[in-house]
């Protein structure tokens, strides 16, 4: 009788720590048809031969797209459910929500961030990657949609900062990733 009364009392408190945080005013995600399969292959696929797959390769696997909106909602209902798959609850959702420029992006800033040195420059961190100018624009976009940076304009280098959680956070395992291709076609991500 105890334990529920426990567990009644702290239904209440904790939904009022939520409210206080703001995590009880994340709207639940809606998703479409297509969303639907990217994480039915997902949570088919995590955890075979130490597989880690992120939306974007499931979306390559699938002939899917790829849509930095789609990837968007998609993330959003896997940070909502982590008992959807072991997989979310190990790495986290941000390993399996980000595109691999994107985790690279996010360890270079934190890097810089975390050992006082000077953030690299849009055009520093395109060409270290290989990509545009406009593509590093559109990935830090997404890096903050999900939090892991916040908008600075006091540096004038990148315009973004990382959000103090990920500065100290050992050992980042959200950003490290291996992308793995077998003989048979098959791709999946691994850590």
């Amino acid at each position: 009788m105890r334990l529920k009364l426990f567990h009644f009392g702290l239904v209440p408190f904790l939904a009022m720590a939520f409210s206080l945080t703001g995590l009880a005013s994340e709207t639940k995600t809606k998703l479409l048809e297509s969303d639907k399969k990217v994480i039915a292959y997902l949570v088919k696929n995590w955890g075979e031969d130490y597989d880690v797959t992120s939306v974007d390769v499931a979306m390559l696997s699938l002939g899917m797209k790829q849509s930095d909106a789609t990837r968007l909602r998609i993330g959003l209902y896997i940070k909502q459910h982590p008992e959807l798959h072991e997989v979310i609850r190990r790495w986290g959702w941000v390993t399996i929500v980000l595109n691999d420029d994107e985790k690279l992006i996010a360890r270079a800033l934190i890097n810089a961030q975390r050992n006082g040195k000077p953030t690299p420059s849009i055009s520093e961190v395109a060409s270290a990657l290989a990509v545009t100018d406009d593509q590093v624009k559109s990935a830090l976009a997404m890096l903050a949609r999900y939090d892991i940076l916040q908008r600075d304009k006091s540096d004038g280098n990148i315009g973004y900062r990382v959000a103090q959680r990920y500065i100290k956070w050992e050992p980042r395992l959200d950003f490290i990733f291996h992308t793995v291709k077998l003989s048979d076609g098959r791709q999946f991500n691994t850590n």
